[in-house]
């Protein structure tokens, strides 16, 4: 006996209905069952607004300007020798136990002159201060 030719229209269909059903029940079921945690972070504490808090005022500082020409300016008023900052800083520190000592080296001043000047104002003030280095900015 002789076989039928088998044409492409007779080939069998597969249904994907059911798979499709099953699939979307289990991606229902997941998601209704997921138990979403809810990981605690770092917590932010913005500032409110509230009259009540007075305004915070800086402490005291002392300036000392380490200048281009290895002299040291005193809060722009006087000049001394980097050598002799100790003093200056042991007197402000009597007068404002809660003072800070900013050093502001200009761009063109050498290294060694501000390691002084740091140096002399950590002695001056025993480390009870804190002291801050700072590079001045150039005037254009």
């Amino acid at each position: 006996m002789r076989k039928k030719a088998q044409h492409a229209s007779d080939a069998a269909d597969v249904n994907i209905t059911p798979l499709l059903d099953i699939v979307f029940i289990l991606l229902i079921f997941f998601i209704v069952t997921a138990t979403f945690l809810r990981e605690k972070g770092i917590d932010v504490n913005t500032p409110e607004d509230s009259e009540d808090q007075p305004d915070t005022v800086p402490p005291p500082a002392l300036l000392l300007a380490v200048q281009e020409d290895g002299f040291v300016r005193v809060n722009n008023v006087r000049v001394i020798d980097p050598g002799s900052v100790k003093p200056v800083v042991q007197e402000f520190i009597a007068r404002e136990p809660q003072g800070v000592i900013l050093v502001s080296a200009a761009p063109e001043s050498e290294s060694g002159v501000a390691v002084e000047v740091m140096d002399q104002a950590q002695d001056g003030c025993s480390g009870t201060c804190p002291v801050s280095l700072a590079l001045q900015k150039e005037v254009q």
